[in-house]
């Protein structure tokens, strides 16, 4: 969907909600009832045009019409949620290309949604397609022109095209899938961080490059751009296991002014290691990873208000907040165009 395409949908669904109610105060019901019914026509995702049409069909005594509709609206909200948790799993998972087939599964059928385009925005982003990812955050702003992540990603990818001219933003196809693995994994902020570093090429979720530095351990990107200093003991503990024949691998989790986090894990140990971990826990400093390290809280239970999502998370390049876990709510970002309250 364009933002030009989109604009057209929602101005639709705003004025024909906006007249249909107007005729549902003034008990005028056949009429909004068939107003519902256009919307319902041209936009049979619209959940909440479901649940009105069903109350002028209340009121019209077509209980049996209005029960088709009221099993509608709740399949389709639990359609949207199933989907909206399936499309924040992939994302977890560093799953891009399954993220945005999901994220675009939920725009096709609820082309409203701010979320499922700020995190197809996010998908694109991370698979290189920056063209793609700039027309999803260009809808976002359809939605909401006050969104500050759709508003923050698109100056970014400006400020990309401009340094890197025909570069991309690095693909995350072969992105890392860190999982908690006792004495395997770590997340530990750098230091030293170089004074000529762009912080905007920065991304969480991108793979950077681990590499021995004197008695240390230095942060590089993929295109030999060095951006900081693992922390003194944690490199020089991982500096001796990889000169012992150790393998890691490590991607950004947060990339802020002056703070920069690094999630590393270790791919290949050595069996001369075999029974030395390289992270030994807090008291070395570099605590095993929960969920929670990368950005994410998979709750046991069905809510997603428990459930991190991307589409809120104002980690990008230049935030003072580190890639943090939980945030209890979905986006409620002010929207000129659209309403969920119509």
């Amino acid at each position: 969907v364009k933002a030009n395409q989109l604009t057209e949908v929602l101005l639709f669904r705003k004025e024909h909600s906006i007249e249909a109610q107007k005729l549902a105060q003034h008990g005028l019901w056949e009429e909004a009832e068939m107003a519902y019914y256009d919307i319902v026509d041209q936009l049979p995702g619209d959940d909440s045009a479901h649940t009105n049409r069903a109350r002028a069909l209340m009121n019209l005594s077509r209980e049996d019409e209005a029960e088709e509709h009221l099993q509608a609206a709740t399949g389709l909200h639990k359609v949207r949620e199933d989907r909206t948790k399936k499309a924040v799993q992939h994302a977890v998972n560093f799953s891009w290309k399954e993220a945005a087939e999901m994220n675009q599964m939920i725009i096709e059928d609820f082309p409203w949604d701010l979320e499922a385009y700020n995190r197809l925005g996010k998908a694109f982003l991370e698979l290189g397609k920056n063209r793609k990812a700039s027309d999803a955050f260009r809808c976002a702003l359809v939605i909401s022109p006050k969104s500050p992540i759709a508003s923050k990603n698109l100056n970014r990818l400006e400020k990309l095209n401009r340094s890197a001219g025909s570069k991309s933003v690095q693909s995350q196809s072969q992105a890392i899938n860190f999982i908690e693995e006792t004495g395997k994994t770590g997340v530990t902020k750098l230091v030293n961080i170089s004074h000529d570093l762009d912080f905007s090429r920065l991304i969480s979720g991108h793979s950077v490059e681990l590499f021995i530095n004197g008695k240390g351990m230095r942060v590089r990107t993929k295109a030999g751009e060095e951006i900081g200093a693992v922390e003194a003991k944690i490199g020089s503990r991982l500096r001796r296991l990889m000169e012992g024949g150790n393998k890691y691998e490590a991607s950004i989790t947060s990339a802020s002014d002056s703070n920069i986090s690094v999630i590393i894990r270790e791919v290949y140990r050595d069996p001369s290691q075999a029974h030395t971990s390289s992270f030994i826990g807090k008291a070395e400093g570099l605590p095993s990873i929960p969920n929670t390290s990368i950005g994410y809280v998979i709750n046991d239970g069905d809510k997603l208000a428990n459930l991190k999502d991307w589409s809120s998370d104002d980690t990008e390049s230049g935030d003072e907040e580190a890639f943090t876990p939980v945030i209890p709510r979905l986006l409620s970002d002010e929207s000129s165009i659209m309403d969920e309250d119509y």
